[in-house]
Order: C-alpha cells, then sequence, then structure tokens
C-alpha cells in the first residue's frame, strides 16, 4: 500500500467509522457520503489504464489455473455447482482480459441462466452467490488450501478475481496483500504488486492536489454531519457487539488414538462438515480452525480466532468395542462454560466415512445452529435487552419479533409489529426485518386484529413485506416460510409447501425449518408426510415449539387415539392458546372426562369467542382440510355432551 492509498484509508475510514457502526441514526449520512465516494471514486476511475493479465512474472496464468483446478478438485470445497462455475468463468474471463466486462448482467446471463432483460436490483442471485463463494474461498485457505503457493479472491464491491502468492500474505483481522498480487483489470502493475485499487492510481503530482482537496471537504464533512446528529451526545456501542449473529468457532475434531486410522478419518472432516451445516444458518457467524495439532491456541492465529468468537464447538472421535463414537460440546468463550455436550454413536455397518460424517454434522448443526437453541437465543435476550440502544434497536426488534413467532402470544403482537414497521422503514434494506413484518401482518388477518382491508385485500401487506425479503435475500429461510403461510391463507395451498419446501432445502439442518413444512402440510391432513417431518424438529429442538404438538394432536384425534391425544395437547398448551384448549377439550371428551373437558372448553372460549359462536367458522379462518375440520367440530360437541353430564 503507497502513501496516497494510506492517507485515503486513515481519511475516509476517520470520515465514515462512526456512521458505520449505527444501523439507523446515521442512515441519511452513510447515504450521502456513499454517493459522494462513489462519484469520486468515478472521477479516478477515468484517469487510469487497464493493465495485461499477469504482468509479473512470477505468477503467470499457468499457476492460476493450477490453483484453480486444486480448488475445484478439492472435495471438502463447498461451493454449489453454480457457484463453481461462477468461479470458472470469472477467472477465465480475466486471464482473457475481459476483467473489465464482469459485471453482475454478464455473470448473470453466463453462469444463472437470465436473460438480457437481466435487473441486479430485483435480482440479486449474482450478488448473493458472489458473497457465499467469497466464503467458501476463505473456508478453503483456511485449511485444505493453507499452504497453496496461490490465494484466488474476489474483493468486495466487484467480481474482479484477485491473484497473489501465499508466501507473503501477513495474517491480520483480513489478509493483506504485500508482494505478488495481480488485480487483473485494475491499474498499472508496479514492480511490488499488480493488484490496485481506484485510490492507488494517483500516479502523478498532477492529482496530489485533488486527492487532498476531496480528503479534506470529505473529512469535514463528515465531521459536521457527524455532530449535527449524533444521538444526544451519547456514546456509541462498542464495534464487538454481535449484532451480525453469534460467532462460533469450531476447532478441529480429535481422535483420541492417533493410530485409530478410522477414528482419525472421521476427526479429519468432521469440523468442516459441521462448518459447511452451520453455515446454512443465517444468524450465525462461523469460523473454522485446524485441530491443536496444528493451530495450538498458542498459535497467533488461533488467539485471533479466539478473540472474535463468542462460543467454541469441539469434539473428539474415538473406537469402542469396534464402534465409533463422538463427543460434541459448545462452550462459552468468556467463562469456559460448557452449555451442551452430546454423545453419538457413528456406527460402522456398510457406511462410508462421507456417510457418517454427514449424518453426525446433521445432528450437531440442528442443534447448536437452530434459531431457538443456546447460542442464537443468548443473542436473542442480548439485542432484546439493549433495544433503546439506537444502534440495535432494527436488531433488537427483530429479535423480539422471532421470540414472539415462538408462542404467539396476542399481548406481545401490537408492539412487536409497531416496532416493525418503524424497522423496515428506517432500514429499508433488512431482510430479516421485512420477513418478520410478513410475519406478523399475516398474523394481523388471521387472529382478526387487522380489520380495515376488505377480504381481498387484507393479505396484500402481509405479501409485500415477504416478496420485498425475497427480493433482498431469496434463500432467507424466515421469509420463505413466511410468503408459505401468506400463501396458505391465501388459498394457494400447493404453492404455500412449495414455499416451505424451499426453506427446507436452502436449510435442511434447520429444526424450525423441517417443523414449519411438517406443519403445513398436516393444515392440509397429508399426515403421511407431515408426521416424519414433525417428529424430526421434535427430535433435533432443544425446546420445540408448541404447534408441532399441536398437529400431532390433530393427527392422534384422526386416528381417535385420546390418550395420545391429550400427551400431544398437554406438551403445547403452554403456548396458553385457545385452539390448544380446545384440542384439550376433544381429548378429554374422547376419554369421558368431563370435568377437565368442561374446565378446558372454558379456557378455549375465553380465549377464542368465535370458537363458543361458531365453532366451524373458528376453524376455517385457519384454512383447515375439510375432514380435519369436521372432525374438530365433531369432537368439540362430544366434548360439550361430556360436560354437561
Amino acid at each position: 500500500m503507497d502513501i496516497q492509498e494510506r492517507f485515503w484509508s486513515v481519511l475516509i475510514g476517520l470520515a465514515v467509522f462512526p456512521f458505520l457502526r449505527s444501523s439507523t441514526n446515521y442512515l441519511p449520512i452513510r447515504n450521502l457520503l456513499g454517493q459522494w465516494l462513489t462519484f469520486f471514486v468515478k472521477k479516478l476511475n477515468n484517469m487510469t489504464f487497464h493493465p495485461k493479465v499477469c504482468d509479473d512474472a512470477s505468477l503467470d496464468e499457468a499457476d492460476i489455473r493450477r490453483q484453480l483446478e486444486l480448488i475445484l478438485d478439492f472435495s471438502g470445497f463447498q461451493a454449489s455447482g453454480r457457484r463453481r462455475e461462477m468461479l470458472t468463468f470469472i477467472v477465465e474471463e480475466a486471464l482473457a482480459g475481459r476483467s473489465s466486462g464482469l459485471k453482475a448482467t454478464t455473470i448473470a446471463m453466463a453462469v444463472f441462466d437470465r436473460g438480457p432483460d437481466f435487473d441486479q436490483q430485483t435480482d440479486p442471485v449474482v450478488r448473493l452467490e458472489a458473497r457465499k463463494l467469497r466464503r467458501d474461498l476463505d473456508h478453503y485457505y483456511a485449511d485444505a488450501g493453507r499452504n497453496a503457493p496461490v490465494r484466488i479472491s474476489i474483493p468486495k464491491g466487484h467480481y474482479i478475481p484477485k491473484f497473489s502468492r501465499l508466501d507473503t500474505v501477513e495474517h491480520d483481522d483480513e489478509p493483506r496483500l504485500a508482494s505478488g498480487s495481480v488485480a487483473v483489470g485494475g491499474g498499472p502493475a508496479t514492480a511490488k504488486t499488480a493488484s490496485v485499487s481506484p485510490l492507488t492510481k494517483l500516479a502523478s503530482r498532477k492529482y496530489l492536489r485533488l486527492t487532498l482537496f476531496v480528503a479534506v471537504l470529505l473529512a469535514c464533512t463528515a465531521l459536521a454531519l457527524f455532530w449535527a446528529y449524533r444521538p444526544g451526545g451519547s456514546t456509541l456501542a462498542g464495534s464487538t457487539l454481535p449484532v451480525d449473529g453469534a460467532r462460533i468457532l469450531v476447532k478441529g475434531f480429535e481422535a483420541r488414538a492417533t493410530d485409530d486410522e478410522l477414528s482419525s478419518l472421521l476427526a479429519a472432516g468432521l469440523s468442516q462438515e459441521i462448518t459447511a451445516a452451520l453455515l446454512k444458518f443465517p444468524d450465525l457467524r462461523v469460523h473454522l480452525m485446524a485441530s491443536e495439532g496444528t493451530a495450538g491456541p498458542d498459535r497467533p492465529e488461533a488467539a485471533r480466532l479466539h478473540a472474535l468468537t463468542q462460543f467454541v464447538l469441539k469434539g473428539s472421535v474415538w473406537r469402542e468395542d469396534g464402534e465409533l463414537l463422538v463427543r460434541a460440546e459448545l462452550v462459552r468463550n468468556e467463562d469456559s462454560g460448557v452449555l451442551w455436550s452430546n454423545r453419538y454413536r457413528a456406527g460402522t455397518n456398510e457406511r462410508s466415512i462421507t456417510e457418517i460424517q454427514d449424518k453426525i454434522s446433521s445432528q450437531v448443526a440442528s442443534v447448536v445452529g437452530q434459531q431457538y437453541g443456546i447460542a442464537r437465543s443468548e443473542l436473542k435476550q442480548f439485542l432484546v435487552s439493549e433495544e433503546t440502544n439506537p444502534n440495535l434497536a432494527s436488531y433488537a426488534c427483530v429479535a423480539r419479533a422471532q421470540i414472539y413467532r415462538r408462542t404467539l402470544r396476542m399481548e406481545e403482537y401490537q408492539e412487536t409489529r409497531s416496532c416493525l414497521e418503524e424497522t423496515v422503514q428506517k432500514d429499508p434494506d433488512y431482510a430479516r426485518a421485512w420477513a418478520m413484518l410478513a410475519y406478523l401482518r399475516n398474523d394481523g388477518v388471521r387472529f382478526g386484529h387487522d380489520k380495515e382491508l376488505p377480504d381481498g385485500e387484507a393479505l396484500v401487506p402481509a405479501r409485500e413485506a415477504a416478496t420485498r425479503a425475497l427480493s433482498l435475500d431469496p434463500s432467507d429461510t424466515d421469509a420463505l416460510k413466511a410468503m408459505s403461510h401468506i400463501e396458505h391463507y391465501d388459498g394457494n395451498f400447493e404453492r404455500s409447501i412449495d414455499y416451505a419446501r424451499q426453506a427446507v432445502e436452502a436449510n435442511p439442518n434447520d429444526p424450525e425449518t423441517v417443523g414449519n413444512l411438517g406443519f403445513m402440510l398436516g393444515m392440509r391432513g397429508r399426515f403421511s408426510e407431515s408426521l416424519p417431518l414433525l417428529e424430526r424438529a421434535i427430535e433435533r429442538s432443544v425446546s420445540p415449539a408448541p404447534r408441532y404438538y399441536q398437529m400431532l394432536a390433530v393427527n392422534h384425534m384422526m386416528e381417535r387415539e385420546w390418550n395420545e391425544m391429550l400427551s400431544a395437547a398437554n406438551l403445547a398448551v403452554v403456548d396458553g392458546m385457545g385452539v390448544t384448549y380446545a384440542f384439550l377439550a376433544i381429548a378429554h371428551g374422547g376419554l369421558g372426562n368431563g370435568r377437565a373437558a368442561s374446565e378446558a372448553l372454558e379456557m378455549a372460549e375465553e380465549r377464542w369467542p368465535l370458537l363458543a359462536e361458531d365453532p366451524r367458522a373458528a376453524f376455517e379462518v385457519h384454512k383447515l382440510d375439510p375432514a380435519v375440520i369436521d372432525a374438530l367440530v365433531a369432537g368439540l360437541e362430544r366434548a360439550r355432551v361430556i360436560a354437561s353430564e
């Protein structure tokens, strides 16, 4: 980095740093500074010329292609088929001298089968896949590619790949290239580096005055705006607040017996598979560290990763009586407290190491990563406690909404809804906020909170919110599940189930997502498909959602299994909802428990008055399968008869 680039980096950092740490207060300032920076960088770009690929003789195209082949051939490289195609395409285009044409539209048409009318504003597939590809490459170089001679990376902000020699890479919070680096399509190469950004292209004294003028003007404007917009002079929250998700360090699993080849093979790949599975969860930030044998806690890189994370996931593998066993533990970094520990029996009967790794990594990730599991629950509670902090208000609001969605307590609805409506106005690009708002707008219709719009238009606001969330992040599981619920209440049952399936495809390790698909299938009476999914969600959930047991109770009712129905309803009643008390009443009626049926009916009708006036209409609101509604109405009638006796 030359003197001018250091100067620009420091000045711009000082100018925008106070605003980058706030999610809402400084949004107008961030937008203004972003427009200014874009304008000046474009001006500076016009003063540059484009170099040939690999001017540095020490790094030729054969080296780069050989490294690309190594990455793609590595079995642990986590990228999907399309992301592999994307990586190959941008590397080959860059090596062919066409890096200036690597735009979102070009990549969308070449890799993702989009047409010439592709609009990246409404279809962010390239941006989202590029983000995932950067993550895939980071994990490769953190593990198998640690000693690779060439690093291929995609700097944020564009899609032009950067090639550099790893023997000169310094490790800090982010890798920095010291020498031997090539950024194709960037700027003039020097003997020191061929990777140049627009800010380093001011090669002549002719532009030094412009640089100084712009930097001083930007700094003065930023300081003035910061003073004008400061939140009552209060200090900002620390930069380490985990608003981007719970941060987990996955350590390499250890084979207890180093001379046991099978245990060593299983341990070697298990941490990578668990990391890959955890990365599918949206509110987690996962770091992978090699086994203690190659990177002990005394190593600088290990110390840095420990400092960045709140939780550590570690484990061991051993063999006992011919059977492979795995122990996994989740530990809080702050006090080394063990939050969760479990032992898994791997088994070896006609199963490959890969199959065993897949099964165990899926089970571990389900427990650790689930929305209402230990790590993410601690983060939610922290954020809710910080809701008065203007820098965390948006995150706190979404955390509160996720907690509300757990039990659907009506006393929490209005405040949570108002909070979300305000959040999306302040932060319109926050996909998760739009997804949760879609949920609550849908709840407003189905629970009768929103009565202003006519029936045909009641779900329009909910659909608009879900559509906005999916446009920002098409793979967001909350957005997909919200759209699934909206389609169901709009009578589009197959589309509803299709969205629920898409959510499971996006993250099959999330028990909440699996349980949602099971619940939506059960609503339509498809219990043969629903039950295995619900049982899987319950088995893998730290604290299963009450609605899973609601649907199990309905299935037992259809089979006239009254004792089983009563057990399931008792597990669901923690939600305090009228419909769950109705299930209790039906179960007690089936068992002939008159007094218990009477008490449950009273609670159900108190919480759900429509149930007393017109039971059929009450259940039809929720678009249940007609056969299920008939059975529920008959069950309530039977419960009333038993209660009256």
